[in-house]
């Protein structure tokens, strides 16, 4: 199996001397390809953090990152928009959709910046419309649609780019229960299909889902569980209990 991500000794830092900040203390950890990875921790942890530095909106102060074994710490600013194209595909807690564009138009939007042709770009679409469920949406705009149906659109986004992972941040904070459990069944589906994706979230019944997750506690890894043969509820308890010994302040268990 591939390794896609891999992380080694991030450090990241805000401020000057005198009045600085870790955000990230010290975080390793590698993802194999076809993992779905979850991120926990509590407001303030460091996993946003983590996750900007991993999608190359933000640098990191110390360390390597390396994306399919390319090093992304080493991009210059002039190559990373068009790597990040390339290379990842972004699901957002709030979907940042476009109101002006249609949702075809919104998931063809990081083919266009690519510079690819509508034929390319529709040949792609159909069949991941098909499995999303909004071939029939796509002429409708983000204002028409529920908010299930725009997470779905903004996945379509993500996975039309054929992305090495697929980073989620918060991808149901802003969904009801219903899109929540619709959107998670998505993500279990394209993973199945051998999408690699990493989301961070603070839902224990979104994380529940996930095939590893790692918990960030003051800026470094703390902890992580291993879905192994675990259902989604023995999966939901045990990141429950592992949730409660971080709020009390416990020892890592092994």
């Amino acid at each position: 199996m591939n390794e896609v991500l891999k992380l080694e000794h991030i450090q990241k830092y805000y401020g000057s001397k005198g009045n600085v900040t870790k955000a990230i203390q010290d975080i390793s950890f590698s993802v194999q390809e076809g993992e779905f990875v979850g991120i926990m921790g509590a407001s303030g942890s460091g996993k946003t953090t983590l996750l900007n530095c991993i999608s190359t909106i933000d640098t990191v102060s110390a360390g390597h990152i390396y994306l399919n074994g390319t090093d992304v710490t080493e991009i210059n600013e002039k190559q990373i928009a068009r790597f990040r194209r390339e290379n990842l595909g972004f699901v957002f807690q709030d979907f940042n959709l476009l109101d002006t564009f249609s949702l075809q138009d919104n998931i063809f939007l990081p083919l266009v910046l690519a510079g690819k042709g509508y034929k390319e770009m529709s040949q792609r679409l159909q069949p991941i419309a098909k499995k999303l469920g909004i071939t029939e949406l796509l002429a409708k705009y983000p204002y028409e649609v529920s908010g299930g149906q725009k997470q779905r659109a903004a996945v379509a986004r993500a996975l039309i780019t054929n992305p090495k992972l697929v980073l989620a941040d918060e991808p149901t904070g802003a969904l009801d229960s219903r899109s929540t459990d619709g959107l998670l069944r998505v993500f279990n589906d394209i993973n199945r299909d051998g999408q690699t994706i990493l989301m961070v979230t603070h839902s224990t019944k979104a994380a529940s889902h996930a095939s590893r997750v790692l918990f960030i506690k003051d800026g470094e890894v703390f902890h992580q569980i291993y879905r192994g043969n675990h259902t989604n509820e023995q999966m939901y308890q045990k990141i429950s209990d592992t949730l409660t010994l971080l709020a009390t302040g416990g020892e890592q268990y092994e």
